[in-house]
C-alpha cells in the first residue's frame, strides 16, 4: 500500500457538502460526495466558520483513511 497526501488547501470551500456537522474548527477528515472530485474520496478541514474546506484529491472512492493522531490520508487501492 503506498500512502500519498497532496496539499490543495483552499481550493474549493463550500457550505456543508456532505450534510453533516462541522462543529469542530481545525478537524480534519475523509469524505465522499458524487459531486465533488468526481465521485472519489477527498480529505477536508473543518474551517473556522463552519465550512467544509477541500484539502486533497484522492484517486477512488474509498482511498482516504483517517489517522489515529486525527489527521487523513489518501491511500491507493490494493492491486
Amino acid at each position: 500500500m503506498i500512502v500519498f497526501a497532496a496539499v490543495m488547501a483552499g481550493v474549493a470551500t463550500a457550505n456543508n457538502p456532505l450534510h453533516q456537522p462541522c462543529n469542530t474548527p481545525g478537524s480534519v477528515g475523509c469524505g465522499q460526495a458524487s459531486n465533488i472530485n468526481s465521485g472519489s474520496a477527498f480529505i477536508y478541514k473543518c474551517s473556522s466558520t463552519g465550512e467544509y474546506v477541500f484539502s486533497a484529491g484522492c484517486n477512488c472512492a474509498s482511498c482516504c483513511v483517517t489517522t489515529s493522531s486525527g489527521g487523513a490520508v489518501c491511500i491507493s487501492q490494493k492491486a
